[in-house]
């Protein structure tokens, strides 16, 4: 996995009252908290477990070894790599709004499928990457409030007229939502594939960077 350390973190909590105004538009769960909240992505932190990779770019010599002809180019290659666990934003953008619903522990399964859908391989290691069992539910995606409602879009201001006609719209429309939802999950992970953000086996990794070692090597015609 891999992060950029270039993006400045803000924080932000969001509005009283656009929280009860959330609270009035989607009602409230068993346990008398909000269906639905807003939070920023900085201060929507979890834990994220797997390998993570800290890269670096250097100068490789591509000769041909009929021709004698040399060519450098630009190369990236793995500098370190490490398992371990880091706290990360759960969503992306980090420095922007997030509609968030609220879900059932039923949702997750029992205690030990939660446990179970946690372990995770990393070389000869077996990671729990579990975490604690969400007795009381826990709060995922809806939507990025950005331009056009993915990670990839430009952050959008806060507005409670916005969300509370989003949450409207949801209440509204179960299935459409859960369909949404489902859509959101996967376009976050695709995301995460694409800066890096991905479990990234040792082979793959040498395959893919054996030549680009800043050495000298002779490319075949």
């Amino acid at each position: 996995m891999k992060h950029s350390s270039q993006e400045t973190v803000e924080h932000r909590t969001c509005p009283e009252h656009v929280t009860e105004q959330l609270r009035i538009a989607g009602g409230i769960n068993r346990f008398g908290d909000p269906l639905f909240r807003v939070v920023w992505g900085y201060d929507r932190i979890v834990k994220l477990h797997g390998e993570w990779q800290e890269f670096e770019q250097l100068v490789a010599t591509l000769t041909d070894k009929l021709t004698g002809y040399s060519e450098n180019r630009l190369v990236t290659r793995l500098k370190r790599s490490v398992v371990e666990t880091r706290d990360m934003p759960k969503y992306l953008p980090a420095n922007c709004w997030h509609l968030e619903k609220w879900c059932s522990p039923e949702m997750y399964g029992s205690p030990e499928q939660w446990r179970e859908a946690g372990l995770e391989k990393f070389g000869i290691l077996t990671v729990d990457t579990s975490g604690p069992y969400p007795e009381r539910g826990e709060y995922e995606l809806c939507y990025p409030l950005t331009d056009d409602g993915t990670s990839g879009g430009q952050a959008l201001p806060l507005v409670s007229e916005v969300v509370t006609e989003l949450v409207r719209m949801i209440v509204k429309g179960h299935e459409t939502f859960s369909l949404q939802q489902r859509k959101a999950a996967i376009e976050q992970e695709a995301r995460r594939k694409e800066d890096g953000f991905v479990h990234v086996t040792q082979d793959r990794l040498k395959d893919g960077l054996r030549p680009f070692l800043g050495e000298t090597f002779i490319v075949n015609p």
